[in-house]
């Protein structure tokens, strides 16, 4: 089995050929339900979903939908790889899909979701990421959650968010909830969950 990794972030370098990855790689996340259920930042990500009523939830850079499926609430799934789109039409039809770019679907799409989820996505669209806060801040009393993976070891990105804290830091929003998973001692390997509503 190919590993993802040779398509996304190698040896420091983004890659960003996600649409060969969902080619050679049949779940290259490995992501299920009993992944999801395990992870107190998915879990808190689904919690403060779901505690709306039935929001229109808008998840970027969605991959295969198997997120937003597991979330169970009316959604709009956003990715660039056409295989991937293709993929999670199939598998989950109640569900709206649309194959763009995130800054393109942004800066095109003038409806006003009730939550933006960024799930482990925001290492791909860094030179982006500023452009695409401008565009959510005009989306007034949305909820904006990020989920972010960091390593003790990472080199890629770095100049951008020096470790979770820095993140955080950075925030752009009124944050209302934080989640941190961490695995090693100095707290910057794990992930993180930040949500944060649009003034």
């Amino acid at each position: 089995m190919n590993n993802y990794h040779d398509y996304v972030i190698k040896d420091g370098q983004f890659i960003g050929k996600f649409e060969e990855m969902y080619q050679n790689c049949e779940n290259p996340w490995n992501e299920k339900g009993e992944y999801y259920d395990g992870s107190p930042c998915d879990v808190a990500t689904k919690q403060l979903i779901r505690a709306q009523s039935n929001p229109n939830t808008c998840s970027l850079g969605d991959g295969l939908g198997r997120f937003l499926d597991w979330v169970n609430v009316f959604g709009c799934g956003v990715e660039i790889s056409a295989t991937a789109h293709t993929l999670a039409k199939t598998m989950y039809p109640w569900l709206k899909f649309e194959n763009q770019g995130i800054l393109t679907f942004m800066a095109k799409h003038t409806e006003l979701f009730e939550i933006y989820l960024f799930r482990e996505v925001l290492w791909y669209i860094l030179p982006y990421w500023m452009a695409i806060c401008d565009i959510l801040a005009t989306k007034h009393g949305a909820l904006v959650i990020v989920e972010l993976s960091f390593y003790d070891d990472q080199q890629y990105g770095r100049d951008y968010f020096d470790g979770p804290e820095d993140f955080i830091h950075k925030w752009p929003f009124t944050i209302e909830k934080i989640v941190r998973e961490h695995t090693t001692k100095n707290q910057r390997e794990g992930r993180i969950m930040v949500a944060g509503r649009v003034p």
